[in-house]
Parts: C-alpha cells; sequence; structure tokens
C-alpha cells in the first residue's frame, strides 16, 4: 500500500494568499511597458516556484514523501520540479538556449542527485561530501549563473529570481529528504521562543554592528523622503522578504548545515561556530562588485557570529532568521 503524500490544509490556504500578492505584485510592480505574452509566463513560473519553494516549510509533507518514496526517485522529483518553472518562462517568453537548459540540467541534477549517490557517511568520506555539497550551492549561488540561464525578456525583469529560489529550494530539500538532516528547524515561522531569542540577539548586536560600522565609516543614516506609516510599511515589507529569503538561506546553509557540521569535525560548538563565522564574513568578500570588500566582510562576519549564537540559543535557524532579518533591514532601509 502506498503512503499517502499529505498536503496540509495550511499549506493550501498560504499559496493560494501567496499566489494572489504575487500576481498582485507582479501586476503592479513590474514595469508598465512589460506585455503580455512576458508577463503571464513570468508570473505562471513564479507562481510555481513559489509553490515548489513554500512546500518544505511543512514538515508531514516532508515526512511523507521520505515515506513514499525511495532516494532516487526522491531526486529525481527534485530534479524535474527543478526545471518545471525554468521551462514555462524560457518556452513561454521564448528566451531559452540549448547551452542554458544544458546547464541547468547538470546543475540541478547534480544538487539533486548528490545525496542519492554519496549517502550521509562517518569519517573523512562524509566530510567531504558535505563539504563538496556546500561548496556547489554555494559556488552556484555566487556564481551568477542565473543570469545568463534566466535572460530577462524584458528589462528590469528580474528573471534570475527564478533560479535563486530554485537553487535554495533546491539545496534545502536535499539536505532534509536526502541527506536526512536533522536539528537544523527549519521551517518559515518562528515560534514565540524563537522570536524572543532572535529579537534578543538582535537587540545585543546592532549596537555592536554601529559601532563597528560607524569606525570603517561604510554607512550614513538615509534620509527619509516619504511618510512614517509608508516607511513603516516598507521596513515591515522588507523584513519578511529578508526573512523568508535571504535570511532562510544563509542561515540554513551557513548554521544549519555548516555550523553544525564544523561543530561535529572539530568535536566543539565554539569551533564550529568560529569555522562558519569566518566561512561566512569571506563569501562576502565580493559585495558591490568590489573585490576583495574587507569592511563589508569585517562587518558580515561579526554580524554571522550574532547569528550563530542565535542559532545556538534558539536551537536552530528560524532565531538566526529573526536576527538575521532584523539587521539587513535596518541596513537596507535606514542606512545607506
Amino acid at each position: 500500500m502506498q503512503v499517502p503524500i499529505a498536503i496540509p490544509a495550511s499549506l493550501r490556504v498560504t499559496l493560494a494568499v501567496v499566489w494572489l500578492a504575487a500576481a498582485a505584485a507582479a501586476w503592479l510592480l513590474l514595469p508598465k511597458n512589460i506585455s503580455l505574452g512576458v508577463r503571464l509566463p513570468f508570473l505562471l513560473a513564479a507562481c510555481v516556484e513559489i509553490a515548489f519553494y513554500l512546500a518544505p516549510g511543512w514538515e508531514a509533507l516532508r515526512n511523507s514523501l521520505v515515506r513514499r518514496f525511495p532516494p532516487w526517485q526522491l531526486a529525481g522529483l527534485l530534479w524535474l520540479s527543478a526545471i518545471v518553472p525554468y521551462a514555462i518562462y524560457s518556452v513561454g517568453t521564448g528566451t531559452g538556449s540549448f547551452a542554458g537548459a544544458l546547464a541547468l540540467l547538470a546543475l540541478t541534477g547534480a544538487a539533486a542527485g548528490w545525496y542519492a549517490l554519496l549517502r550521509a557517511r562517518q569519517g573523512p568520506a562524509g566530510l567531504f561530501a558535505d563539504l563538496g555539497f556546500l561548496t556547489l550551492m554555494g559556488a552556484v549561488m555566487l556564481g551568477g549563473v542565473f543570469t545568463w540561464i534566466y535572460p530577462d525578456a524584458a528589462e528590469r525583469l528580474q528573471a534570475q529570481f527564478l533560479g535563486r529560489v530554485m537553487w535554495i529550494r533546491l539545496g534545502v530539500l536535499a539536505a532534509l529528504l536526502l541527506r536526512r538532516m536533522e536539528g537544523t528547524g527549519f521551517g518559515f515561522w518562528p515560534s514565540a521562543r524563537e522570536w524572543r531569542v532572535g529579537v534578543l540577539a538582535f537587540v545585543l548586536l546592532m549596537p555592536l554592528l554601529l559601532g563597528l560600522g560607524w569606525a570603517l565609516d561604510f554607512f550614513t543614516i538615509r534620509e527619509w523622503t516619504r511618510p512614517a506609516w509608508q516607511m513603516g510599511l516598507i521596513a515591515a515589507g522588507s523584513f519578511l522578504g529578508f526573512l523568508w529569503v535571504v535570511a532562510l538561506s544563509e542561515e540554513f546553509f551557513l548554521r544549519g548545515l555548516l555550523q553544525q557540521w564544523a561543530s561535529v569535525w572539530t568535536g566543539s560548538a565554539w569551533r564550529g561556530l568560529a569555522i562558519a563565522t569566518l566561512v561566512s564574513g569571506a563569501v562576502h568578500l565580493p559585495f558591490g562588485g568590489q573585490f576583495p570588500n574587507w569592511k563589508f566582510a569585517a562587518l558580515a562576519a561579526v554580524a554571522h557570529l550574532g547569528y550563530g549564537i542565535a542559532f545556538q540559543k534558539g536551537k536552530g535557524v528560524r532565531a538566526a532568521m529573526v536576527t538575521h532579518a532584523l539587521v539587513v533591514t535596518v541596513w537596507r532601509v535606514f542606512l545607506r
């Protein structure tokens, strides 16, 4: 008897709300000169990708997939899910290319099949498998390949968004479903305790970041050109966007995976935190097209030290996500 796939009612409601919000945002915020022939395929591809992106947040769905499908079938489903939104967008807008499709097939096939081929192991074999997975995920995300694979069918469309969110959830699902990684506390909405831990870490961390940023002459206070209520709405919307994309992805891979693995490899949670902090700073060196951007890397390392402590105290990535999203919201909305 086949195990049924559990699709919680809360996921269906969430998808309906998010789809409506995404459709409204795409219609209102995209430049008016974008034709319907581009706007509709992009919107459809985005809605499909959003569904795939949100689905991992429901543990019951993840568990039913693991019980229903063996690893190779799961890997195949992940691979297929990575291709569908690309096909909708590229065929619908006529922007697809053989080279881009081939690159996407190769990259997503490697990510989806990594732990189907290299099962979680102990010792050096497991260490190299996990390091290889993180290297693949980071290199592709930082390498800017999605700008080429998902070319804009119209000016300012930002179609690479489809590739970036696909890559995030593909890595998350590969780690959770195939690597069977535990202890990440993965999810989209923090618990009350995780909110408290995340906000407290932000309150303690922000003075240090502001002081360091001032000493490095890295930012100034942004002048408000809008009413306070509009700035509040912008800050709230920015926070949620950062919480569910930027903070979620960085905290899952750098804290949920790297920090935990490094703690096991070194036999110390604090050494694991130190390694994850140094790596986090290093990956921010190319910021702003300026390499090496030492000022930003130093600020990022200090910030990620705080996120790592929030991860430890909150026992999962969601507390760290709160701290991370609050810091980035202050930086992007109120500083420049």
